[in-house]
């Protein structure tokens, strides 16, 4: 099927086709030709063109100088509350020692009981870490209004009894794993 639409094709279009022979000169003047196009040009030192060295410094030029001006112009984007005061400072302190603090604590008394209880409050721990770190954003932009301050020390304050009374559950299991030990022992 494919062949006959192939003839078809050939057959109208016989009196279209080329089918003479080149010149005897062809090749020679097809390689004329071909070594016209590969001459090569020399240069010498003293026409050297300084336009394109030139055009590139200046657009290093003009680039360092743009990223320079928005760095200068452009706020830090967050901020925290020890940016805010000295007092702030020593708030933001106490809660960071306060929480790594009963993190560590945590560590060494989880066992295989509270893994479920641990692992949820770690899930609300980065919770309350994401609303943080938005919460230094918005410290940024509302010029350390006094509401962001309050609400970034209830964030401190809410992380902390978080791992307070997760410790004391962890305590609690813990007493009545032993107490459970105990009396299947006697």
């Amino acid at each position: 099927m494919n062949e006959d639409k192939v003839e078809k094709l050939f057959e109208h279009m016989k009196d279209q086709l080329d089918t003479f022979e080149p010149s005897t000169n062809h090749k020679a003047r097809f390689l004329e030709k071909l070594e016209g196009q590969n001459k090569v040009v020399q240069f010498s030192p003293k026409e050297r063109n300084w336009y394109k060295p030139l055009a590139i410094a200046a657009s290093i030029a003009i680039l360092f100088g743009a990223v320079t001006m928005i760095s200068m112009f452009n706020p830090k984007e967050e901020a925290d509350l020890a940016s805010v005061s000295p007092e702030m400072q020593e708030t933001q302190g106490f809660f960071t020692s306060a929480i790594q603090s009963q993190l560590e604590e945590i560590d060494k008394v989880s066992s295989k009981e509270t893994d479920a209880l641990v692992t949820d409050a770690m899930n609300l721990l980065e919770k309350l870490e994401s609303d943080y770190q938005d919460l230094k954003k918005d410290l940024v932009r509302s010029d350390s209004d006094k509401r962001v301050i309050s609400a970034m020390i209830k964030n401190f304050q809410k992380r902390a009894s978080l791992l307070e009374e997760v410790l004391q559950k962890i305590n609690e299991i813990n007493e009545i794993k032993l107490s459970e030990n105990e009396s299947s022992i006697l």
